[in-house]
């Protein structure tokens, strides 16, 4: 009996002190939550003169949207950030953290589109949330930053879904661009997705997978169909879970990472615990509404040309948008100059692989062109 009672004195001093550290933790993220942008210093600590470090819930064509402008010198050319998904825009201390982020070239604007991010509002109607009334989105904010910021034009870069939205962006308004940039390319998902199960299909049967293995057999290969068992939102979600599996990004978030993140000030402390932050499919509707929209993308046939520089940035084992798809779309579109640079290795979102060459490829081929 007396043993028994010293175990459970023993946990009550160990419960206590675990609450005690968690509460610690909590309050000192509290206080590295002040919601303000952290600005960009000098070796004195003074913020640089011609820095811009700022975001705002901006309303956009009648739809609450989370945009980020962040640069060391606003006299650099603008880039505008069009995120994947859809439905998942990436925080944009996440390419600090990662050193890939552009800050000290570009006046970067990291833009969450409507229906997801953290300037999303549940006042948004459903119907609001299309492909269309994103691209209408995404022409008003590069006339705003062109204005904002006395520019004749800006630069675009758009991320698997984004690189879709933004080429139908610069098809629509080209005059607006100095040149649009691709990285994972969502070139034809109907060729795409195929290829994708049947990576993820030799894979298992390599590792003789039989869980995978019976998971793929009874989606069945895409397109998908809704069956007894599944519907194609659970299809998708089923093969895509499997190639981060087979094909994971090549970039560790460790303990660090995510000190550092929890520890910037340009979250709030309730914006740090948002479903952004983990599960953002359950959460913002544009994941869910655009599902359908993003499966049946088709760059190949809706555009064809491009009237800007167009790069494209493509791991070699992506398999979430295919790289022989994304090359063939390179291959095939017209424009009045285009490149495509391979990383090797990279699965998608190079970015953060290999953010030494992406950040190469901008400063001395992008912007010096």
């Amino acid at each position: 009996m007396k043993i028994l009672k010293k175990i459970g004195k023993w946990f009550l001093i160990l419960l206590g002190s675990l609450v005690a550290f968690i509460l610690v933790v909590l309050l000192i993220i509290r206080i590295n939550s002040s919601g303000d942008e952290e600005p960009f210093l000098d070796d004195n600590g003074n913020v640089l003169p011609n820095s811009i470090a700022t975001h705002e819930d901006m309303v956009i064509n009648g739809a609450s949207q989370r945009v980020t402008i962040r640069g060391k010198d606003k006299n650099n050319p603008v880039l505008l950030i069009v995120h994947g998904g859809p439905g998942y825009p990436l925080l944009p201390v996440i390419y600090k953290l990662s050193g890939a982020d552009l800050e000290d070239l570009f006046t970067v604007c990291y833009w969450d589109q409507r229906g997801s991010g953290l300037g999303y509002d549940e006042s948004i109607p459903d119907v609001s949330i299309t492909l269309n009334n994103i691209v209408d989105d995404g022409i008003y904010l590069s006339e705003y930053l062109i204005k904002t910021f006395n520019k004749e034009k800006i630069y675009i870069e758009g991320t698997s879904w984004g690189s879709a939205v933004g080429a139908f962006i610069v098809q629509k308004r080209p005059e607006l661009f100095h040149a649009y940039i691709a990285s994972g390319m969502d070139a034809n998902n109907t060729l795409s997705e195929p290829l994708s199960y049947d990576f993820v299909m030799a894979k298992a049967q390599e590792h003789n997978d039989t869980l995978a293995i019976k998971q793929l057999k009874q989606i069945g290969r895409p397109p998908y169909v809704k069956n007894s068992k599944n519907s194609v939102s659970e299809a998708y979600a089923i093969e895509r879970g499997l190639v981060q599996k087979y094909a994971p990004l090549n970039q560790e978030f460790g303990y660090g990472f995510l000190v550092d993140m929890f520890m910037d000030n340009g979250l709030t402390f309730t914006e740090k615990f948002t479903d952004m932050m983990n599960s953002p499919d359950s959460y913002y509707p544009a994941s869910k509404l655009l599902e359908s929209t993003a499966m049946n993308l088709n760059l190949m046939r809706d555009v064809p040309e491009l009237k800007v520089p167009f790069y494209i940035l493509h791991g070699d084992n992506d398999h979430f948008t295919e790289t022989s798809v994304a090359r063939a779309y390179f291959d095939s579109i017209i424009a009045p100059s285009k490149k495509w640079f391979l990383f090797e290795n990279g699965t998608h979102g190079v970015q953060l692989e290999y953010p030494e060459k992406y950040r190469s490829i901008y400063s001395n081929e992008i912007v010096k062109n």
